[in-house]
């Protein structure tokens, strides 16, 4: 086993940080989510499709609006 002193030990942290530091930053910059743009037609059907389940959920009770700006959705009916 190799010995060595606290302050080599530090000195060659110091050496070594900023190639380090490179390193995890190619990582970091690889791992970036893409999306696609969506069309129009494709936002439109989302939108529809959204509206729908959300006028079901509050036929089926399980959005309750308790005001205007304060709705209770039970998550516990599906």
């Amino acid at each position: 086993m190799r010995r060595m002193k606290l302050e080599d030990l530090d000195k060659v942290i110091e050496q070594e940080r900023k190639n380090a530091n490179q390193i995890i930053a190619s990582h970091l910059r690889r791992r970036r989510k893409r999306h696609r743009i969506r069309s129009k037609g494709e936002i439109e059907a989302l939108n529809q499709i959204s509206i729908y389940k959300w006028k079901k959920a509050v036929e089926d009770g399980h959005i309750k609006y308790i005001s205007d700006r304060v709705w209770f959705y039970d998550y516990t009916k599906f």
